[in-house]
């Protein structure tokens, strides 16, 4: 899953932020169910090159984008202790 923040539609930037997709629910991280589609894990959140990305189409519903992005919010928003 890419996410379509401004950074990752710089041209000139080698890298995206990406999450995480997997078959079934990831044994680390926090996981978001997909539906049938698998689940994301926002709580792996990391970085890959462009050139090492191939292009995979996976369909999901908006309110389905919305708890990945609502979980990654939280994950990123609460602080260290």
């Amino acid at each position: 899953m890419i996410s379509s923040t401004f950074y990752n539609e710089i041209p000139s930037e080698p890298t995206v932020i990406v999450v995480p997709i997997f078959d079934d629910e990831p044994d680390t991280g926090f996981g978001v169910a997909l539906g049938d589609a698998g689940w994301a894990a926002p709580g792996l959140v990391t970085s890959l090159r462009k050139s090492a990305l191939a292009e995979f189409d996976r369909q999901v519903d908006v309110q389905v984008l919305t708890n990945v992005n609502n979980m990654l919010f939280k994950i990123l928003a609460t602080p260290d202790r």
